[in-house]
């Protein structure tokens, strides 16, 4: 009878053998010549080389990624990160990005690379849901063109939750879990315009939302990072964890959902009908499903699924930049003056505008937005990101190399990089509230990248009276991607931000947060930043506060 430790030696080669042989479905070094080629940050002179580098990439993928932007991506130059839930990334420099990103989709893959990147062929049961996201149209579109109308209801979920969450004692500090608190005041604040009451304030749906999204995220992780022969596996237990929790969801949120289509089918029959549909996401939906002529879409399970699919974009995302917000302003010296001068102008545009929060306020919380922006400069959702797949048979062509980049190789953008690039953003790894309410404060890539030759290029075509050819060749939107790149971005960055900022105002006019010795860091693993699951802030409310 063989030893323990001999049985765990034959388990752990064959492990090594089913991993190496998923790999070969990512390295095709032997028949292309690319990754041969190309340059790789990651890889030692080491048996299995890029076996154990792509293992090792769960805790070095911040560090490669800086060295290759210092060695390669400011020399205009492409390189590669083994990844242990992509394959091998080629990371695109700044001054390509707008040139490869702006390719046609039958060239460059968004929206399949999108679905893997949450694997929803696993997480999301209903098919229809997971491939025809029209809920994506309505983030887009009508979320953001309804601002004015779902600014007040923001504001007064906000209000509500910060009441019950962070109480009303002025006196006593009162300990808060920093990311438990964002996403529940998040949560809240968001399902105000994405369904209204009673639903979001109704503490079990928002709790089954929370974990519902966190089940997608984190199961499409996992999924991403097995080995493709073992992929069955762990997509069959993640997928049943996320139906499960569907399942838990449903049974709060179906009865409201169904009295929803049940009153729209009745004032569709009789235009009379004495009921007003609301403004908020779940009716749009529901309209959608109405304009694709399919009954089969006004099934309840399906809206409801449509619902939950909106909530689970935003909630993570959102709550982990109010986070870092909170975290990042708390953690500065006082003697800057960063909270004051934001609790002034949030109060002088609250005056202004009579007491109340609306669209056009928020717009004018310029100190707010640069402190957001900031926040999320420091701390993007992830190192590398924005993953886009090579689908033309022939592959693509990137400057300063001559090798042709294969079809269904991935690319990414060095998204933390940049944003701590100092050639783009002065005293980069400092903390500045207000950087991006100054003037020209922040330098276009272009400024630090562009070559003499394409400025010579740039200066006879603007002379030639060529002001588009300029812009589209040389000039890239900006030098901040937290909210993505181009006609691609995030569609519900307009929601976002506006959330965001009420949730800031709010909080700025009506708590005291203590400050913090240190800002406790994220942990990095993969491209990704994991939120401060225990991280804690003591807040009290303030002396003659303001109301929403």
């Amino acid at each position: 009878m063989e030893s323990p430790l001999s049985l765990l030696q034959v388990l752990g080669c064959v492990a090594i053998v089913i991993l190496a042989f998923s790999l070969k479905d990512y390295y095709q070094s032997d028949e292309t010549g690319f990754f041969a080629a190309v340059a790789v940050v990651g890889l030692r002179p080491e048996w299995f080389t890029w076996l154990q580098s792509t293992v090792r990439s769960l805790w070095a993928t911040q560090g490669w990624a800086f060295d290759g932007y210092n060695k390669f991506s400011k020399n205009n130059i492409p390189f590669v990160i083994p990844s242990i839930d992509r394959g091998p990334l080629v990371v695109i420099p700044p001054r390509q990005i707008k040139k490869i990103y702006d390719l046609p989709e039958s060239v460059l893959d968004v929206h399949n690379t999108q679905n893997d990147t949450l694997q929803v062929k696993w997480t999301i049961w209903d098919d229809e849901v997971g491939v025809n996201n029209f809920q994506i149209k309505v983030i887009r579109n009508q979320l953001t063109r309804n601002l004015e109308v779902l600014t007040p209801m923001i504001a007064e979920e906000l209000s509500w939750g910060f009441e019950r969450f962070w109480g009303t004692d002025t006196n006593e500090w009162k300990p808060i879990r920093i990311w438990d608190s964002a996403l529940k005041l998040i949560a809240g604040a968001a399902n105000g315009a994405f369904c209204g009451a009673p639903l979001c304030r109704n503490d079990k749906f928002l709790k089954d939302l929370r974990d519902h999204a966190m089940s997608i995220f984190a199961g499409a992780i996992i999924i991403n990072s097995t080995p493709k022969i073992l992929k069955p596996v762990s997509g069959t237990l993640v997928g049943w964890t996320t139906w499960f929790l569907f399942e838990k969801t449903l049974k709060t949120c179906l009865p409201f959902v169904k009295e929803r289509l049940a009153e729209t089918a009745k004032l569709r029959e009789n235009p009379s009908y004495n009921w007003t549909p609301p403004k908020d996401a779940l009716q749009w939906i529901i309209d959608e499903c109405y304009l694709t002529g399919n009954p089969a879409q006004l099934d309840p399970k399906r809206v409801a699924h449509r619902l939950l699919l909106v909530n689970d974009i935003s909630l993570h995302s959102t709550s982990f930049t109010v986070q870092n917000v909170i975290l990042d302003l708390f953690s500065q010296d006082p003697s800057l003056g960063f909270v004051e001068a934001l609790r002034e102008q949030c109060a002088t545009v609250l005056a202004e505008a009579g007491g109340s929060w609306t669209r056009d306020a928020v717009r004018k919380l310029t100190l707010v937005d640069s402190t957001i922006r900031e926040s999320m400069r420091l701390s993007p959702f992830g190192t590398i990101g924005l993953p886009r797949t090579v689908v033309h048979p022939e592959g693509i062509k990137l400057e300063n190399t001559d090798i042709t980049v294969p079809p269904g190789t991935v690319l990414a953008v060095p998204m933390e990089p940049v944003h701590y690039d100092e050639d783009i953003y002065p005293d980069a790894r400092k903390f500045n509230a207000f950087r991006f309410a100054q003037p020209g404060a922040v330098r276009n890539i272009f400024d630090s990248f562009t070559s003499k030759e394409d400025m010579e290029a740039a200066r006879i075509s603007e002379a030639n009276g060529d002001p588009k050819k300029v812009k589209s060749s040389v000039t890239l939107d900006d030098a901040f991607l937290g909210f993505g790149f181009g006609k691609y971005a995030c569609p519900g960055r307009f929601f976002a931000l506006n959330e965001m900022k009420i949730f800031m105002a709010h909080m700025l006019l009506n708590y005291d947060i203590e400050y913090l010795k240190v800002r406790p860091q994220h942990m990095n693993i993969i491209s990704l930043k994991l939120p401060l699951n225990k991280g804690t802030i003591r807040v009290r409310r303030r002396v003659g506060t303001v109301g929403n």
